[in-house]
């Protein structure tokens, strides 16, 4: 999972305010085949609706989103060639500015998006300025642990379309093309044979998905969509378990398999496409949900990583790295348990019960006291600001 260096109290409650966004985002705009247009060429949130974010999200979730902005507003990008975080410890390798790097990603998020709630041009150049510097210097890896956070420069790339030369939106849309294509290659470029069914090819799914719709191209869409639709009778078994469970013996990485599907399944839901409620997963989605309530709940508990059989959990577990032992801590779902209930209503109650907002609240005033000196936060507030509207996709539950 992404390194933090704050426990997740900090993070969390600031993660949130973008995830209301989301359910702003329209449904129904239906792609044309093999049409490669502006109007839908985006990852997650389209212009229309972009213009919207203002009147929509709710003043109590803008403000911590725009208070996190404004604290790294004069934090300059650092595009590097190799962002490499797989399989290293923390101070190892690439590790420590590959980490800054991936923040660079969600600055472009977090800065467009306070854009669209303030109208305050200094947020939109700073996205900007660093939207290009990353344009003119990387290219793709395809390691899908490496670059999870993608989806974060292309959801704020959404929200800075038309702000943007032509030439630098078409650079965007081959970028995001790129991502796609390599992404959804018939044998993945990075990583061995295990990873075409666990966790790895979630995030793999997650950034075509993401690329896919950015560029516009249909045919990139209906191939996400089938490896979408593969990878999830794959990982899922039919009671609701997970491969990566069976594996890793870690609720962490049941969380770290279901966020990636559950964003990609929100990108269509945009576009007007269900495939979290789509036949070909029978329902298996929501089984992996309530598999996991109960935890996430606080009704069960499970000591972490104790029968892994990945020798690299060991050593992170030996070497004190949070989280790779110990008991679950189940506020690690709520962002899963957020984006699922605006696919899906029967969740909304666990939503619920992972965020009761006095608890927000302490944890936002935490990770101001420990702002300074540290990495840039990737405030909740990313994820609810874009879903504030509760949508459902079209046939899933009511």
């Amino acid at each position: 999972m992404m390194e933090n260096r704050q426990r997740h109290g900090p993070s969390l409650p600031l993660r949130r305010a973008l995830l209301c966004a989301l359910g702003s985002l329209p449904l129904g705009c239906g792609m044309l085949p093999g049409a490669h247009t502006s109007a839908n060429s985006y990852a997650l949130t389209s212009s229309e609706r972009a213009g919207q974010l203002a009147r929509l999200v709710p003043a109590d979730v803008a403000a911590p989103a725009v208070e996190a902005a404004r604290l790294t507003l004069d934090r300059e990008a650092r595009p590097i060639p190799l962002v490499r975080t797989a399989g290293l410890l923390p101070g190892e390798g690439l590790r420590t500015v590959s980490i800054w790097a991936q923040n660079d990603w969600r600055e472009i998020r977090m800065q467009a998006l306070a854009y669209r709630l303030t109208g305050e041009a200094a947020h939109a150049e700073r996205a900007i300025a660093n939207l290009n510097a990353w344009m003119a210097s990387y290219s793709p890896s395809f390691n899908p642990i490496d670059e999870t956070q993608l989806p974060s420069l292309l959801f704020g790339f959404d929200l800075l379309q038309e702000l943007l030369p032509a030439a630098m939106v078409e650079r965007v849309r081959e970028f995001s093309a790129r991502l796609a294509i390599g992404y959804l290659a018939d044998k993945v470029l990075v990583g061995d044979h295990n990873t075409e069914s666990n966790n790895w090819h979630s995030h793999r799914i997650k950034i075509a998905a993401a690329g896919a719709f950015a560029s516009g191209d249909s045919a990139l869409v209906a191939k996400t969509r089938s490896a979408f639709m593969r990878h999830v009778l794959r990982n899922i078994r039919p009671d609701g378990g997970t491969l990566d469970f069976e594996e890793r013996d870690a609720l962490h990485y049941v969380v770290y398999t279901l966020e990636p599907m559950l964003m990609a399944a929100s990108m269509a839901a945009a576009h007007g496409e269900d495939w979290y409620g789509a036949p070909e997963t029978q329902g298996r989605i929501a089984l992996a949900l309530e598999w996991l309530k109960p935890y996430a709940l606080g009704e069960r508990t499970h000591e972490e990583f104790v029968r892994s059989t990945v020798a690299f959990d060991r050593k992170r577990a030996q070497a004190g790295v949070k989280d790779f032992s110990g008991p679950f801590d189940r506020y690690k779902a709520v962002n899963v348990y957020w984006i699922a209930a605006r696919l899906d209503s029967r969740f909304e109650p666990v939503c619920d019960a992972l965020a009761p907002p006095r608890l927000w609240r302490e944890r936002h005033d935490e990770w101001k006291q420990t702002r300074l000196g540290t990495t840039p936060g990737h405030p909740w507030s990313w994820v609810r600001a874009l879903f504030s509207q509760t949508y459902h996709a079209r046939g899933a539950a009511a």
